[in-house]
């Protein structure tokens, strides 16, 4: 593969190839293999010549958008990837000439495009009909190849025409919806290859406060019954002929079934999530088991949308898994209950600590400071009474009174000069701090930080500076026992906090739930002497309390002295 990485670089330039990619970085489940090369052209004749190559090469490959819809096994994709990014994201309101215009009713858009901008540059232009797709994850280019839909909508409904490449980048062409022979969650390119670099859409004119308002309620809807919070790759399975395939699967036993980090999500049943960790080969054996509990029960095989490539893991990696049997979690200590974000009582998650035969739990609710879900201030005394109480009557498991604060920049004077959503004062009211970046939260670049992780990448270096900074600045203004799952949510300079977490005396936890540390974080992090890790749950439901096998089998997969994670011990 070297010779054609070579090859790829003549024509896109060495900045836009890279070796051994990490494909979880790529796609919405955000787990699976490394590919062997991944390449993003600058443009449609780049793309073109690539193809070329590939093909004449007779090189596996593969063209994706957004990855909303593959998986790539844990084995990795020997062969190359070619990635759409930024070059094939565009929106253009147009006339029927294809002239821009502010009162056109046509949408022009490249095959990268995400579909939700697309949605925000329709309402803003007072066109209707793509409301429906506002919530759907990925790009155009994908949904137009599944014919993606929802709420009674589908793309070929508003569908002009799509720009295409072929395959093997020899001819640009155009198709309609009839000739692409678009039909539930299909089309031909499934069949052909053939890549679309743009779309016309074709909208009615409207009213922008209706739109915004359908928009709106589509979005609510979809939050109450999707597990939008999650790692997936949405609907995971087609729907068969006649049948829901997410009724299939719950009325086959399998809501809230597990495989490792991989569930049969609790509110929507057409959903596998990856609650933290999971890799490819955990949703894989989740869907066969899924598959073949409805086969068993209505004798229906159920099809994936999501298209599975790659290489099983080698034998040994899988085994390397068993990790987990040597060795047991002594004490959780981030779990959140029913003041923020969590679903349970403190009672609730002491229970199921006492039941999981743990010796310390700590309740750990959301900072104040965060806008959605952070604990209220005035609770704070109630937690602290409910938590002296459990400690009388469950007397077999230490429970301990913390709190999760929100990492914020440091300086802007007041209540949160020190980096945290509580002040110095606050921390007296609890046993010990931990401490971590969410969105949500002001003072924070929260949406642009949300904005990096939902792949609209703009200025990285300096918001990677600018988060590292605000985590060192708060390490060192507080006594924080822990950082919480650092490298989540945005770029950071891992080794450079792990640094200061050595110097500071803080763990750095690995979190089941979240995913991160990731293999590779860990591995950087491991390289600072003296820095002890911490494995949490993270857990925002009791049955979840005590978690630990995903987040334990990452550290071994990273190669870590499992002797630096202070709450495991052997059994």
């Amino acid at each position: 593969m070297k010779q054609i990485k070579t090859e790829i670089e003549k024509i896109t330039g060495s900045d836009r190839v890279r070796e051994n990619e990490p494909m979880k970085n790529h796609t919405s489940f955000k787990a699976g293999g490394s590919v062997d090369i991944f390449v993003e052209p600058e443009n449609g004749e780049q793309l073109m010549e690539v193809l070329q190559l590939l093909t004449a090469k007779e090189i596996a490959h593969m063209v994706i958008g957004n990855g909303s819809n593959v998986l790539v096994r844990d084995g990795g994709y020997r062969g190359v990837i070619v990635k759409m990014g930024d070059a094939f994201s565009y929106v253009r309101i147009c006339d029927e000439d294809g002239n821009e215009t502010e009162d056109g009713r046509f949408v022009v858009c490249g095959g990268g495009t995400l579909m939700s901008l697309i949605a925000k540059a329709a309402a803003a232009a007072s066109l209707t009909g793509f409301e429906f797709a506002s919530g759907i994850p990925g790009s155009i280019g994908g949904a137009v190849f599944m014919n993606a839909g929802a709420y009674d909508g589908e793309t070929k409904n508003i569908l002009r025409e799509a720009h295409l490449i072929s395959a093997d980048g020899s001819r640009r062409f155009m198709m309609s919806p009839e000739e692409l022979e678009m039909g539930y969650r299909h089309s031909l390119l499934q069949e052909s290859g053939d890549i679309v670099t743009e779309a016309v859409l074709s909208l009615d004119r409207g009213n922008k406060e209706k739109i915004t308002a359908l928009m709106a309620e589509l979005t609510g809807r979809r939050n109450s019954k999707q597990p939008v919070q999650y790692p997936s790759a949405g609907s995971f399975f087609k729907r068969p002929k006649g049948y829901y395939a997410g009724r299939l699967v719950q009325d086959a036993g399998c809501k809230g079934l597990s495989v490792g980090g991989a569930r049969v999500s609790q509110l929507h049943s057409g959903f596998i999530i990856n609650t933290g960790g999971a890799t490819a080969t955990d949703i894989i054996r989740l869907k066969e088991l899924v598959q073949a509990r409805v086969m068993d029960k209505f004798g229906i095989m159920l099809e994936p949308e999501v298209r599975i490539i790659g290489e099983d893991p080698a034998p040994a990696e899988t085994a390397r898994k068993d990790i987990c049997d040597e060795y047991e979690l002594v004490y959780d200590l981030h779990t959140h209950t029913v003041y923020s974000h969590g679903k349970g009582s403190i009672e609730d998650n002491v229970r199921v600590a006492l039941e999981k035969g743990l010796e310390y739990i700590a309740i750990s609710d959301h900072g104040p400071g965060h806008l959605f879900y952070g604990v209220n201030r005035n609770d704070f005394e109630n937690i602290r009474n409910d938590i002296d109480k459990l400690s009388i009557k469950y007397q077999s498991v230490n429970v301990r009174n913390s709190i999760e604060a929100n990492i914020i920049h440091a300086g802007s004077g007041g209540r949160h000069s020190n980096g945290l959503d509580i002040s110095p004062d606050e921390f007296g009211q609890f046993d010990f701090v931990i401490a971590g970046f969410h969105f949500g939260c002001l003072g924070c670049s929260s949406i642009r930080n949300w904005l990096w992780s939902h792949g609209i990448r703009f200025g990285e270096k300096s918001l990677k500076r600018s988060n590292t900074k605000m985590i060192c600045d708060a390490l060192r203004m507080n006594d924080i026992a822990i950082l919480t799952h650092p490298g989540d949510k945005g770029p950071f300079d891992i080794s450079e906090i792990a640094g200061v977490c050595a110097e500071t005396d803080t763990l750095i936890e690995i979190n089941g739930r979240h995913g991160h540390l990731d293999a590779e974080e860990i591995r950087e992090a491991a390289q600072v002497e003296g820095l002890k890790f911490i494995i949490s749950s993270d857990a925002h439901t009791p049955e979840a309390v005590g978690s630990y096998r995903t987040a334990l089998k990452r550290a071994a997969d990273a190669g870590l002295d499992l002797s630096r994670i202070v709450n495991i011990r052997h059994r």
